[in-house]
């Protein structure tokens, strides 16, 4: 019966660790994420010219590294946000973009 109980808790300890482990990686990645421009509304992506918002939700991706689905635009605060869907883990995906303003 103690043996049981010891794999048990051995079990249990790897598992946690591997959950903990997991988590960690995923916060770490995430705030890597947050530094590359365009995937925090506070460092968006400055739109020049004619390039179009769809060209950079093509090449987009996923923080499991998946391809991300272009959804739509919507604004807040002044900056154009596009919504995406990855592909792999169905994760929302949000990318800050602004305009500068043309000079006449």
């Amino acid at each position: 019966m103690d043996l049981l109980l010891l794999a048990l808790l051995v079990a249990l300890a790897v598992w946690t660790a591997r959950k903990v482990r997991a988590w960690w990686l995923e916060r770490r990645a995430l705030a890597q994420r947050a530094a590359t421009p365009g995937y925090s509304p506070d460092n968006p992506i400055v739109l020049k010219g004619g390039l179009r918002v769809e060209d950079f939700v093509e090449q987009a991706r996923c923080v499991c590294g998946g391809k991300v689905q272009f959804l739509g635009e919507t604004s807040r605060l002044g900056l154009r946000v596009a919504r995406g869907r990855c592909v792999e883990c169905q994760r929302d995906v949000d990318l800050s973009f602004v305009l500068p303003r043309m000079l006449n």
